[in-house]
């Protein structure tokens, strides 16, 4: 995987030289990367300490600390949540370590504290993005002070919403349409300071012209204002357009690849795909393999159970 963080990095290079001298929140692109990079568990090294700039349609700026409303949903259950989220069922394995890891990359990425949006998304289905969105979003809820919300954008798999038992719940869908304001469509999960955003229902509407539509941009914005930090679980950028109109909305994208799966050539089209659309790239996350010289003894790969 050497060649893949190799191009990794270049093309964070090449998009800092196009980005130099941006303004932050501005039109024209987003503020220059910092990189970051994530190893198979969730470790990374960043190369600075820089936070990402913000790009949407509507040039939104860093928004204020987030501010409390009230949600009226009833919680979902610890046993209504998949096994494959184990830094719920299992907090003390390895793996869930690993993920407090990627956890500490992306808050130490952000030392002003400020609102933060990122998708998640994979150059192929079936890679590991939802697992680890899940399992990022519980790390992330660790830390009490910090309300955390993830949600489901990939429409066609709706795959976060079934690792909670939520895929006959309103969602996303619901709320970008205005149907529902957003304490409606926020499920409480086990934490209270952690919340699920399903995909809801679609209706007779396709994904691209709902993630296109002139609502999406305010209602990114209401949830930018409302949470500390937000992880998206966003389809896989080589199978579908709808990667293409979230990860601008927000303010970077991580990547994940699978050890042994993920084509070179696919994740460099994935990579310039994103950065066709003024995308920042926070890092990768290698998943898929078990770190025995480390003293690790769990063998189970849990990415496997992705849905």
């Amino acid at each position: 995987m050497g060649r893949i963080a190799e191009a990794l990095k270049r093309a964070q290079q090449e998009r800092a030289q196009r980005t130099e001298g941006s303004v932050l929140g501005s039109e024209t692109g987003p503020h220059a990367p910092g990189e970051t990079e994530f190893d198979a568990g969730g470790d990374a090294q960043s190369s600075n300490g820089g936070s990402a700039g913000f790009v949407s349609r509507s040039s939104i700026v860093t928004p204020p600390p987030p501010q409390p409303f009230a949600v009226t949903t009833p919680p979902i259950e610890s046993d209504c949540i998949g096994p494959q989220v184990v830094a719920l069922h299992d907090p003390a394995s390895d793996i869930a370590e690993k993920f407090r890891s990627a956890r500490t990359r992306l808050v130490t990425g952000n030392p002003d504290g400020s609102a933060r949006v990122f998708a998640v998304t994979s150059s192929l289905p079936k890679e590991g993005k939802t697992t680890t969105t899940a399992n990022l979003g519980f790390s992330l809820a660790e830390l009490r002070h910090l309300r955390v919300a993830i949600i489901d954008c990939d429409f066609r798999h709706r795959g976060l919403s079934k690792v909670f038992s939520a895929a006959d719940k309103p969602g996303i869908a619901e709320f970008i349409r205005g149907d529902k304001s957003l304490a409606e469509v926020c499920l409480p999960a086990v934490r209270n300071n952690l919340f699920l955003i399903p995909a809801g229902d679609l209706g007779d509407t396709y994904p691209s012209e709902l993630l296109s539509g002139r609502r999406v941009a305010a209602a990114f914005k209401e949830i930018n204002e409302r949470f500390h930090y937000t992880l998206i679980d966003a389809p896989a950028t080589n199978t579908v357009a709808d990667t293409g109109l979230i990860a601008p909305l927000c303010h970077s994208v991580v990547i994940v690849i699978r050890m042994g799966r993920t084509p070179e050539p696919l994740l460099q089209r994935c990579v310039r795909m994103l950065q066709a659309n003024h995308v920042e790239i926070a890092g990768s996350i290698l998943v898929g393999y078990c770190e025995k010289t480390m003293g690790y003894t769990d063998t189970h790969d849990y990415y496997d159970i992705e849905t």
